[in-house]
């Protein structure tokens, strides 16, 4: 009896041990980040190291920042501003654009595009799933290895009219499957600025290392929004810039009210110092956008440069902002578009043919001869629930409503046609800068 008693402590102690052995082996591997696969060449690892409430990205284990700019093109413009990253929203030509970036020294924030509930994405639909997983699979292996990669960023904006908890568990899927065929970067997925699902993040998405937003008008607030709904992990401004389309005043017929180029410049500041330089904990950096041109119901509402490739005062801002080279010469300024001695917020409604006067009110900081491109053109039907390609569609511009040689002052011949307008005006001063602005208009009977 005392034998079996002995022999059955024995076997109770061993099991015990083996447990606790177990236990610390799995802490150890846990812990000890050479128990990764042997690193691929050429590969710069990135990881997110956080301490309590303070957060740091370290690539190639030294503290980096992000100073990025979203957008294809001008990336060698970008270095030269004192970026140091760029982000995409897909990997369309992405081969091309990593091996570009790292010939600038710049690094990728590579998104994979999601399908989204908004487009019709059903995430009830087990097929649709495992299409994607294969899809999403296919683009890690593909581009894991490359150096200049930083992050990868599952979807854009994923809670738009979003409201299904699937969604955000499978953004977690998603993660821990990139997790797996790469140790070596990050994950993030991105939401607007309204923070519409964060709290489904918070539970549903453990595996994602960092969260994005993109945030235009909520920037300035977005640290104490991401306090107040519990967020707590570090956190990547992947769009901000002028106030967006859809935050800003409208006239009676609907259409959007833009800002002029100087007055975008300093809403972005106002707002970068606000909800990204003062949070030195959390905040991983940010990318301004829309680095390049892209119509966006207007030609300019979020582009840092003109159609013809000249810089606005944005850029300027980036440049400073990004602690880049002394400028040498900037962009001119605009004060206002005054159209009927009237500012584009009152909702102007004109007569058919009839003339009026329009002022634009511009300097230059060097004094530089100012020059200026006019253009009318019909309002692009404005709802939120738009489709993006309506919204990216340019209109036609109508021919001589104004002088071909029209100055600062000018005059308008408003369209025969009835229906809504839009004066736009894009002043130069023939050193590669520009300012913009424009008028949205009604012609009535």
């Amino acid at each position: 009896m005392l034998l079996l008693t002995f022999l059955s402590r024995l076997l109770c102690s061993a099991w015990v041990l083996a447990i606790v052995s177990g236990l610390l082996i799995g802490c150890q591997r846990t812990a000890t980040p050479e128990r990764l696969p042997p690193q691929p060449a050429g590969v710069v690892p990135v990881r997110v190291v956080q301490q309590g409430e303070n957060a740091r990205l370290l690539r190639g284990g030294r503290p980096y920042r992000v100073r990025g700019a979203g957008g294809l093109a001008r990336l060698a413009e970008v270095q030269r501003a004192g970026g140091n990253s760029i982000r995409l929203w897909t990997t369309d030509y992405a081969d091309a654009l990593l091996d570009s970036a790292q010939q600038y020294h710049l690094t990728v924030l590579l998104g994979i595009w999601l399908g989204r509930e908004v487009e019709g994405f059903d995430y009830y639909d087990p097929a649709a799933i495992q299409r994607q997983r294969r899809e999403v699979e296919a683009q890690v292996l593909r581009y894991r290895h490359h150096p200049a990669l930083l992050m990868w960023n599952l979807g854009n904006e994923m809670d738009q009219q979003a409201s299904n908890p699937r969604v955000m568990a499978e953004i977690n899927e998603l993660a821990r499957l990139i997790h797996r065929l790469d140790p070596y970067h990050p994950v993030t997925t991105t939401l607007t600025g309204q923070l519409g699902m964060l709290r489904n993040i918070n539970a549903w998405c453990p595996d994602l290392d960092v969260l994005s937003v993109n945030a235009y008008g909520s920037l300035a607030t977005l640290p104490a929004d991401l306090r107040r709904l519990g967020w707590t992990r570090p956190y990547l401004v992947t769009e901000f810039g002028g106030p967006g389309w859809w935050e800003v005043p409208r006239t009676t017929w609907k259409a959007p009210v833009e800002a002029t180029s100087t007055e975008k410049a300093a809403f972005a500041r106002q707002c970068y110092q606000a909800g990204i330089a003062q949070d030195t904990a959390r905040c991983l950096g940010s990318y301004v956008f829309y680095w390049g041109h892209k119509f966006e119901l207007t030609d300019t509402w979020h582009s840092a440069f003109t159609r013809a490739g000249e810089r606005t005062e944005i850029t300027e801002l980036m440049q400073e902002l990004w602690a880049g080279p002394p400028l040498t010469n900037r962009a001119p300024r605009i004060g206002q578009l005054l159209l009927h001695s009237l500012p584009a917020t009152a909702s102007v409604r004109l007569k058919p043919g009839q003339r009026y006067p329009v002022r634009l009110l511009a300097t230059d900081p060097e004094a530089d001869p100012l020059h200026t491109r006019w253009e009318v053109t019909p309002e692009k039907p404005f709802a939120e629930e738009n489709e993006y390609q309506q919204r990216s569609t340019p209109p036609l511009t109508l021919a001589g409503v104004v002088p071909a040689a029209a100055r600062l002052h000018t005059t308008l011949r408003a369209p025969s046609q009835p229906g809504y307008y839009r004066l736009a005006v894009v002043v130069t001063d023939g050193q590669g800068n520009a300012a913009t602005a424009n008028f949205p208009f009604a012609v009535e009977p």
